[in-house]
């Protein structure tokens, strides 16, 4: 058995504007973007442990609190586990997996009630 590369997984641009959303949902999956040490962090929503919405929840000392089950996550440790991001000015554009090859759906969110920015 031949063991080569594997293959990369395909990706899709997401771009959003920073003052007005905090989140974008790539094919049905939603990531949120934190600042840390001057940073942006692009970081899947899903709670590796119930699968919960950890665009909701909300950071106390550092740590990022699970809202369905209360688990909380080192943002250290999250942002470590990040998809590549860059932001210019306000704008932040990355490439988020997809597992497709043809285009998939792009959408932003904004938290109701939290400031994006």
């Amino acid at each position: 058995m031949k063991r080569g590369k594997a293959e990369p997984l395909p990706r899709t641009r997401a771009e959003f504007h920073r003052a007005e959303h905090n989140a974008v949902v790539v094919d049905g999956e939603v990531y949120f973007a934190v600042e840390r040490d001057d940073a942006i962090h692009v970081l899947s929503s899903r709670c590796p442990h119930r699968g919960g919405p950890l665009h909701l929840g909300d950071v106390e000392g550092g740590k990022l609190r699970c809202p369905w089950h209360g688990g909380m996550f080192p943002m250290a440790r999250l942002c470590d586990r990040s998809h590549p991001a860059v932001r210019v000015g306000d704008t932040v554009t990355v490439y988020l997996p997809t597992g497709k090859s043809e285009p998939v759906p792009v959408k932003t969110i904004v938290r109701a009630g939290v400031t994006a920015a």
